[in-house]
C-alpha cells in the first residue's frame, strides 16, 4: 500500500487547483468556497494566505512573476506581492448561478476554463478556451468540468466531466462545440469514487484525484489501465500535481465539503494538503 503523508494541515472547505511553481519552490492552491489562495514554501514550513472577494477555482502561472485566476464571472491576473486582482475578460455567470471550476494551459499557452452551476445542476456549464483575447466555447452543456490536461503531443486533450465518471480523450483540431469527437479512455468504477482534478505525471500517464475515492489513481494514458493508487487519509481528494526539485513529489489537495460530522471526526485532515514521493 502506498500512502500519502500529511504535508500542510488546513481546513479548506473545497481545496483545489494545487500548483507547483518552479520559480520560487512554492506550492499554491485555493479554497473555492473560502475565497482564499494559499502558498506553502516547500521544505520551509511557511504558509501564506490571501483573501479574495469572489469565488476562485483555478490558479495558473502567467509570466515571470504573475498568475492568472479563474474566478466567478471572470479571468483575472493576480499579483502575489500586493494581492491585486486585475480583470482580463468576463465569463457569463447568470446572476451568480454559475462559477468557474477547473482549467489548464494548453501546449500553446492558451488558458482553458470550465464553468458549472453553483448547485452542480447537470448541463449548465461550459468549457471555454481563452485565445486571441476572446473566449471560445469548446464544449457546451457540461456539468462539473475537471482535470483538463495535454500530453504535449497534440491533438489530444484529456478532459473530465465528473458527472459522467469518465476520462475522455478529445481531438479539438477536427471539430468544435457539441460535435467535438472524443473517446472514453476510462470509465471509473463506482467503488473508486469520481474523477476530479488530473495531471500528467513524469511517467507520461494520467494521475487523477478521486472525489470519494480516498486517493490519487494513475491511469495509463494509452490503454486506460489502472497502474497505481496513492492512498490519502481523506475521502474527497480534489487535485494533484507533480513538482519538487526532481519533479517526483506529488502534492495533493482535499476537501471537507460534503462530509458528515462522523466522517470529519474519522478523517480530521480532510481539507489539508498531502504529499507522496515517487521512486
Amino acid at each position: 500500500m502506498k500512502n500519502a503523508q500529511l504535508l500542510i494541515k488546513s481546513t479548506c472547505q473545497l481545496g483545489e487547483s494545487i500548483l507547483w511553481d518552479n520559480r520560487n519552490g512554492g506550492i499554491y492552491w485555493v479554497d473555492i468556497l473560502g475565497k482564499q489562495i494559499f502558498k506553502h514554501k516547500f521544505g520551509s514550513g511557511q504558509t501564506s494566505i490571501w483573501n479574495l472577494d469572489d469565488y476562485i477555482s483555478k490558479i495558473v502561472i502567467n509570466d515571470r512573476h504573475g498568475f492568472i485566476l479563474g474566478m466567478q464571472g471572470l479571468l483575472a491576473s493576480w499579483e502575489e506581492a500586493t494581492n491585486k486582482v486585475k480583470p482580463i475578460i468576463d465569463i457569463p455567470h447568470e446572476n451568480g448561478q454559475i462559477r468557474t471550476n477547473d482549467g489548464g494551459l494548453d501546449p500553446d499557452g492558451n488558458l482553458w476554463i470550465g464553468t458549472m452551476h453553483m448547485d452542480a445542476i447537470p448541463g449548465r456549464g461550459k468549457l471555454y478556451c481563452y485565445k486571441d483575447q476572446k473566449l471560445h466555447v469548446m464544449l457546451d452543456a457540461v456539468s462539473i468540468p475537471n482535470g483538463i490536461v495535454w500530453s504535449g503531443k497534440l491533438p489530444y486533450t484529456y478532459f473530465i466531466d465528473t458527472f459522467t465518471n469518465e476520462i475522455r480523450r478529445y481531438d479539438f483540431t477536427k471539430d468544435t462545440n457539441e460535435t467535438a469527437h472524443y473517446d472514453v479512455l476510462v470509465k471509473i468504477p463506482s467503488e473508486y469514487g469520481s474523477p476530479d482534478g488530473m495531471c500528467i505525471g513524469p511517467d507520461g500517464n494520467l494521475w487523477v484525484a478521486h472525489w470519494g475515492g480516498y486517493g490519487v489513481y494513475c491511469w495509463d494514458i494509452h490503454t486506460g489501465k489502472l497502474l497505481d493508487i496513492i492512498s490519502v487519509d481523506a475521502p474527497h481528494v480534489t487535485s494533484c500535481i507533480f513538482g519538487g526539485p526532481d519533479n517526483k513529489d506529488l502534492f495533493i489537495s482535499t476537501a471537507q465539503v460534503g462530509l458528515s460530522k462522523e466522517q470529519l471526526s474519522k478523517y480530521p485532515n480532510s481539507g489539508s494538503v498531502f504529499h507522496y514521493k515517487i521512486s
